[in-house]
């Protein structure tokens, strides 16, 4: 249990009420932090909520459950009202208490079990608070991917696809992460797995077979997404990424032409001429590939995947010295770069851009 800093605490406790109704009302102390989070002193409230028990943590998330039901029954009640000013806040508060419990090398359990009872009943609420919900989901599994937590962020997305099946968007961070992970352990098409003695090559058999069934479920995941939500171009982009990695080039290159038939613009314009270019290699249609890979460059011209992309299959031409060129070029925009290689971004899928979401639903909260 976490020790509470010794100011404060007294007052903690002389403000709860006794156990048989501590389910019915929530601590003044508690709150006192809400409200400073929601008046913009975020980090301060989040540190001393650090500083309290987990059992106290327990009790208030009990007391907020109960608020939560009592207002479900009673609409027009004044626990009602108090329930949908402070819910969201609440819940942000929790998550940034646990934010900065891994930070400071502490137990983060109680108030990550904190955000996510928060986080259901929000899902059992109104559509503005379910739609809260879902973002706030989709967040947390981008910010464990971000920080390595793939483990972590899969469970995250699980989470909020379960309490949120209906969620486009949701279906396509889970699928993201599947096939990053199935991805990491997977070779691409037409590559051999590694290994030379028998022990090991069964072992990468082993994960081979489970990167596939990541792979397959991610491919489950953004037809689903796409049935919910026909316009989602990422969805349709990894979709024909994660047929191509499945070896399945017919459906890929469909997949692919139907997105850039849209004529997206940008990262995903980008990324569908790149993933098309490489198709067209694999199969030793050379010149389709050079055209899908110089469409992908005059989206992103400093992108250096495309680059070395264009260089290689200019080799496989037998004409050395373009190929020379697009090298020398790929490594000649490393120090002018104004921004990333979209094709390196795109395998941390909903880490991308997570602090900003992060702050906009802190925002959200303070006004």
């Amino acid at each position: 249990m976490r020790a509470p800093a010794a100011a404060g605490i007294a007052v903690l406790l002389a403000t709860l009420a006794p156990a048989s109704a501590r389910a019915q009302a929530l601590s003044p102390a508690y709150e006192s932090l809400v409200g400073r989070y929601v008046a913009g002193d975020r980090a301060g409230a989040a540190a001393e909520l650090a500083t309290w028990p987990d059992e106290l943590v327990r009790e208030v998330t009990a007391a907020l459950d109960a608020m939560h039901r009592m207002a479900r029954s009673c609409p027009a009640c004044p626990a009602a009202a108090e329930w949908r000013r402070i819910a969201r806040a609440a819940l942000m508060l929790q998550s940034d208490c646990a934010r900065q419990a891994r930070r400071d090398g502490t137990p983060a359990q109680a108030s990550e079990a904190a955000a996510a009872r928060i986080a259901r009943m929000l899902v059992d609420d109104d559509p503005d608070r379910r739609a809260f919900a879902g973002r706030w989901y989709e967040a947390m599994a981008g910010l464990a991917q971000k920080e390595n937590r793939w483990v972590e962020a899969l469970d995250w997305a699980q989470a909020g696809v379960t309490q949120l099946p209906e969620s486009a968007g949701l279906l396509l961070v889970l699928a993201s992460i599947e096939e990053t992970t199935g991805a990491q352990a997977m070779p691409p098409p037409g590559e051999p797995l590694a290994g030379a003695r028998d022990r090991e090559t069964r072992s990468n058999i082993d994960r081979h077979r489970t990167a596939r069934q990541q792979l397959e479920s991610a491919q489950q995941r953004l037809r689903g997404a796409l049935a919910l939500s026909p316009g989602l171009v990422e969805a349709r982009l990894r979709l024909g990424h994660v047929a191509w990695r499945l070896g399945q080039a017919p459906e890929a290159q469909a997949t692919l032409e139907g997105v850039l038939a849209a004529r997206p613009a940008g990262p995903v314009g980008f990324l569908a001429n790149l993933f098309l270019g490489r198709l067209h290699e694999d199969a030793g249609r050379l010149p389709e590939a050079v055209s899908s890979y110089e469409a992908a460059l005059a989206l992103e011209p400093t992108a250096q995947s495309a680059r070395l992309a264009l260089s290689h299959v200019h080799l496989r031409l037998g004409d050395a010295a373009a190929a020379r060129a697009e090298a020398g070029a790929a490594v000649g925009a490393g120090g002018r770069r104004s921004r990333d290689d979209p094709h390196w971004l795109y395998p941390w899928g909903a880490a991308v851009g997570v602090e900003e979401r992060l702050e906009a639903l802190r925002r959200e909260v303070s006004s």
